[in-house]
């Protein structure tokens, strides 16, 4: 099958997403996704100069993805507006669960002059800023402890999510379902609105 050369670049970024968010990063390369977009092996070698380049572009579909959906969110009241960004994060890092954990790995790695990297770097701030600013427009005023408190809110909800995602991980089998851990889970799952309401109704 031939590709024009830029729906070729944008076939194995999805493939590759697809990829990653099935089975994780260590599955993807150049040449199986080559393999799979019928193309020769050395044709991604002209949209990537390395898997890196590859991942970094993964991770920018999916910070693009995380963007749509808070943004779908809405509401009037600036409060459940607040709320249904939060929810929405969270929601987007249950359901991509490898995919947010590349993005948090590759983020945090060394800031450097590469073009690609640069980009990735002002799409996450772009992306978590929208969290941010919710709490901001919450305050009435761009203030420094309205950005303060907006920082509070991503990192509450960066928390919240980690302990979701490991206590959803609690294998409930064998009579596991009087762990500690499994009850959280479930109590946040039930009550995760509630939650985030309480935490920035507290700032």
């Amino acid at each position: 099958m031939g590709y024009h050369r830029e729906n070729l670049k944008q076939k194995l970024i999805d493939e590759a997403y697809k990829a990653v968010k099935k089975d994780g990063v260590e599955t993807i390369s150049l040449r199986k996704l080559a393999k799979k977009a019928k193309v020769s092996q050395t044709a991604p070698y002209r949209h990537f100069q390395s898997k890196d380049h590859l991942i970094i572009e993964v991770c920018l579909k999916g910070l693009s993805n995380l963007r749509e959906k808070i943004d779908a969110v809405n509401a009037k009241d600036p409060k459940t507006k607040a709320i249904n960004g939060g929810l929405a994060f969270i929601d987007f890092g249950l359901k991509n669960e490898k995919i947010y954990e590349l993005i948090l790995a590759t983020i945090s790695g060394e800031i450097t002059k590469d073009p690609l990297r640069i980009a990735l770097f002002e799409s996450a701030d772009y992306t978590f800023s929208n969290l941010r600013n919710r709490i901001i427009a919450l305050k009435k005023k761009k203030n420094l402890q309205s950005q303060l408190d907006g920082i509070k809110v991503h990192a509450f909800l960066t928390g919240l999510l980690q302990v979701i995602r490991t206590t959803n991980k609690v294998n409930t089998s064998g009579g596991a379902e009087n762990y500690e851990a499994v009850k959280t889970a479930s109590l946040l799952n039930k009550n995760l609105k509630k939650v985030i309401s309480d935490f920035i109704e507290r700032l």
